[in-house]
Formats: C-alpha cells, structure tokens, sequence
C-alpha cells in the first residue's frame, strides 16, 4: 500500500537505491540501512496490502512495468516487459517480456541448476491466478474484479469447491482464462472487460508481479518467508514483524539510471522495523539509518520553516518532497452496534448515522493540522477526493468535516442524547503506543469529552490493530490510503461492499446504491464519469462510514 505506492513508501527505497556517498567508509557505501514504520509480516505478493511487505517484497519482486525514475509525472517505463502494444479500443494488450529477465533462487539446494531461470509469460498468468484463488486468503484481488475477461469466473470456481477449484486450476493451467493467456515463452496477452485508462499504472502496482510456481509448490505456507523473484536483491535474513536483510543478485540483469547511474547498485539493504518516530529520527541523526520521513517535532528541529537546517545540510543530506494522492481519515466499523448500520433497525441507524456526524463535527481538526502535522505536512481535506485528482473540484465537500461543538451537540440531542446523557461509550483503537499515537488518543478523548461523549482509548501494536481492522473488531480507527493510481475509483473501491475487511473495505460499508454507482463508474469512459462519482461521493458524505482529515505531503531526508 512501486505503483503511485512507490512515491510514498518513503520510509525505505525502491529498487532504484541511491548511489553511495563517496565520502562514506567503504563499508558503510556498500549498505542501505532504513527504518520501516510498521512491522514487515510477509514476502507473499498475496500479502502485498500492507506497507512494510510491499517495501520489502517490491526489492525481491517485478512486474511488467512500473514508474519511471520521477514519479507518475515521468510515465510508466518497462520493468520486465521488453515492449508492448494494445488494441485502438484498449480492450487486448500484448506484452513481450525481457530475454534477459531470470529469476534467481538463494537456497543452499536451488530450484534450477545454476540458481535461476528465465521468467516466461506462464508466470504471471500462475501467478495472477493465485491472486484469483479466495482459499490462499488474497488481499490484492480488489485490483483485478472485473476487469479481466475470465478471472472473476476463475475466482467464482475455485470459492465453490474444491473439486471445482482443482479443475478450474487444471484448465487454467493448461489454456489460461479467456483474458488471460501466455501465447508463448515470451509474450502474455490480456483482454478485459472494459477500457482503463489507468491500466499500465494498475499494472505497476505490487500486486501485478510474477513468481516462480516452482517455488511456490516447494515451500507451501513458508512462501511468506523463502520469496523467489527476478528483482535485484534476494533475502538473506529476515526476523518476521523486525527486519530483514536483502543482498544484490549478482547477475540480476542490471538497469541505468537516466542520468547514466547504475540502478541497484548498494550491494546490501538492511530494514529495521523501529516504532517510534524519536527513535527514527535519533538513529538519523546519529548515522544509523540513511533515510528519513521528517514528523512531528522533528519537523520544526530537523526543517525549520520547511527547510533544511544548516546542520543536516553541512552533512550532505538532501530534501526530497513528493506530493501523492492520500487520504488520512478516521473510520467507524460499520458493522459495531454501536456506531454502525444494523440491518432492520432503521430508528437505531438513523441515531448512529447522526451520532457519526457529531464526532465528524467534533473532531479536533485544527490542533490535529497543529500538532501531528506541524502545521505543514499535511492539507486539509475538504471532503473525500484528494485535490490532486482532477476530479475532485466536481464533487461536493463534505459538510461535517468541520469544528462546529454546538452543531455537534444538536446532532446528539436530534439523536435523544442530550449532552451525550444515554450515548454509548465509544472505543478509539490507535495503531502504536509510542508517544504521538497517545497524544492522538487523549486528543481525540479530550474533543469527545467537549460533547459530552466518553471514549476509551486502546493503545495497539500495528501488528494487533491490523488484526482487529481485518476481524472487524476495531470500532473507531485511524486510516490512511494512498491511491496506486490516481483515478477517484481507486480511493472509492475501499467504501465498496464486495471488499469487505479481511479485505480493503475495513469500514464494512455496505449500501447497493452505492456500490451500483461504482460499478457502473469502472466501465464509464472519463468524461461520463461526473454524475455517477458525485452522487458515490454524495453517499459517502452522508453517511460517513469514515471522516475526511487531511491530504499527507511527503518529505524524505537522505
């Protein structure tokens, strides 16, 4: 969650790594150190949801093409894709993989003699197929439904049965599905349901990668922990839910930069997971790691009026601001009882949904902007839809995403809860138990108390509160999305009822309206599209499963 991903995982590098300092020791220009802001779990593409696996599995593993050194900006350039070509109606696309793409095995005892193999067109068809398959438990599929002609069939066999599955996977081995085909050693070839305009972006998103089934079949459910990729580092070491340690491959195919830099090129990247954000910025500060998202109160220290200081800049570091699409906002569980919609219960719906609207109305935005954002790194949001999306000027704000106490307080008597007398005690489940995460806990408790509703803040690891955000058991949550491409539907698709958590949807929102609005937005042409997302966007502002709080920006230090 490297796609427009790519921009905003800048707690840890993409393939392109940056070249050694060479004032640095030897030893020190021959490593990458980086600090990862939440703890890694899995090397499984199937796992790719989360953003520290998607930093550490996009090291390991490619797709057939991804961003150009630049950003989304610079287009979309070939990764293991050689060339492709699609049809005028952009229905069927071509694309002839790389002669020099290999995948390459670690293990004492490897897949193929010599250690590697070419990467052949059946490997994304394999692999996108285990992506279809419910039973592995996928949290990609969202990004395929619908869009490839047979794959959501495939899906539809395999949730049948298993009997049917094994044949589904039989055929499909042998022929592909409908949309999906290897026409030979070298060339894949796609048919889909609609025309998408964002389909190469959608391509270079971490779900769109290929594997070797080989290795797959040889480590079963330790898949998560023994990857096999064609990228340029392979993994050497890793600590589930720590850290890991990836060395180059040596004769992985290579790649140059467009200013002549070769890409790739620190032999050696060594990932940490460290939770607070004062320890990341002390070990920065002190040399340990190279790379740095600036937060908090090392903001002002580190930037001071959004520069860098002298210090940082006697030492050679350099400032790197990306600006991606994003949303942060705070989300309710829609299936809670509490604050949620309960299906036959339409008195008590219509006091939740205005309950929702009270702490919309409540929430401290702008000690929010002040304090976790500095005042600096983040835009506050208007409604759902990033500005950046050209989209966004056409639909509505949202009109409780505002500070407005007494507004709130007329909310709760409209609901029978005058000054909050009879409202349910709400829950806040925080992401971390270092000292910001708390600050927004007593924060969020503090703007509750000022509307006379009482709330229980539970500290979390991320590990536990991704737990409870996939069981369903989280009731008010903290959420950031940052879109894998930028068309509104990607940002709306997490509203949707067929995601429901464990999948992308862990508001469990449901509304047939809206989803039909959704579905018919996927297969509308660009310039169609303005009624049906005003009316989604709509949906959304009234009912807020979620609550818009602002846009991040993203700075590095390097």
């Amino acid at each position: 969650m490297i796609s427009l991903a790519a921009l905003v995982l800048i707690a840890a590098p993409a393939p392109v790594a940056p070249h050694p300092d060479p004032s640095q020791s030897p030893a020190a220009a021959q490593e990458g150190r980086f600090a990862l802001t939440t703890a890694p779990q899995s090397f499984d593409p199937l796992h790719a949801d989360a953003t520290a696996n998607q930093v550490l599995q996009r090291q390991v593993y490619e797709g057939l093409v991804e961003y150009a050194p630049g950003g989304p900006e610079a287009g979309i350039q070939g990764l293991l894709a050689a060339s492709w070509e699609a049809s005028a109606d952009g229905l069927r696309w071509r694309f002839t993989l790389r002669e020099d793409a290999r995948f390459h095995d670690p293990a004492e005892d490897p897949l193929w003699e010599g250690g590697s193999r070419p990467v052949f067109a059946q490997d994304f068809v394999e692999s996108w197929l285990r992506m279809a398959d419910p039973r592995l438990g996928p949290r990609g599929y969202w990004a395929f439904e619908g869009l490839i002609l047979g794959l959501d069939e495939f899906r539809d066999a395999c949730s049948a049965s298993d009997a049917e599955a094994e044949q589904a996977w039989q055929t499909a081995r042998e022929d592909g599905v409908a949309g999906l085909k290897a026409l030979g050693p070298r060339t894949l070839e796609l048919r889909l349901h609609r025309a998408d305009p964002w389909f190469l972006n959608r391509l270079a998103s971490p779900y769109f990668v290929a594997y070797p089934a080989e290795a797959v079949a040889r480590a079963g459910a330790e898949f998560l922990n023994q990857p096999v990729g064609s990228g340029p580092y392979w993994l050497q070491s890793w600590t589930p839910g720590s850290g890991a340690i990836l060395e180059r491959v040596p004769s992985w195919r290579g790649q140059t930069l467009p200013d002549g830099r070769p890409a790739a090129s620190i032999e050696r990247l060594r990932f940490r997971y460290v939770a607070e954000g004062s320890t990341r910025t002390l070990l920065f500060e002190q040399g340990e790691i190279d790379r740095l998202p600036p937060l908090q109160d090392a903001f002002a220290r580190l930037m001071p009026n959004g520069e860098l200081s002298e210090e940082l800049q006697e030492r050679g570091v350099v400032l790197h601001q990306v600006d991606v699409p994003d949303l942060s906002m705070l989300c309710f569980n829609m299936l809670d009882e509490a604050v949620g919609e309960i299906p036959g219960d339409a008195a008590g719906n219509r006091q939740r949904r205005l309950l929702r609207q009270a702490v919309a109305l409540a929430f401290p935005y702008e000690r929010w902007h002040r304090v976790i954002r500095n005042g600096s790194w983040g835009l506050p949001a208007r409604g759902f839809l990033p500005p950046a999306l050209p989209d966004a000027a056409d639909t509505a704000d949202c009109p409780y995403r505002r500070e407005d106490h007494e507004a709130a307080r007329a909310k709760l008597a409209e609901a029978g809860w005058p000054a909050g007398r009879g409202a349910p005690q709400l829950k806040l489940d925080l992401g971390g138990t270092d000292p910001v995460n708390l600050a927004i806990g007593e924060m969020f408790r503090e703007a509750m108390a000022e509307i006379g509703l009482e709330v229980l803040v539970v500290p979390n690891s991320w590990a536990e509160l991704s737990t409870k955000m996939r069981n369903g058991e989280a009731q008010i949550f903290l959420r950031a999305w940052t879109l894998d491409w930028a068309d509104p539907v990607n940002l709306l698709e997490i509203f949707h009822g067929a995601h429901l958590a464990p999948g992308i949807n862990r508001c469990n929102y449901v509304d047939p309206g809206y989803d039909r609005d959704l579905d018919a937005l996927r297969n509308q042409p660009a310039e169609l599209r303005g009624p049906l997302l005003a009316r989604a966007v709509e949906r959304l502002n009234e009912d807020l499963p979620a609550i818009p709080i602002d846009h991040r920006k993203g700075y590095l230090l390097v």
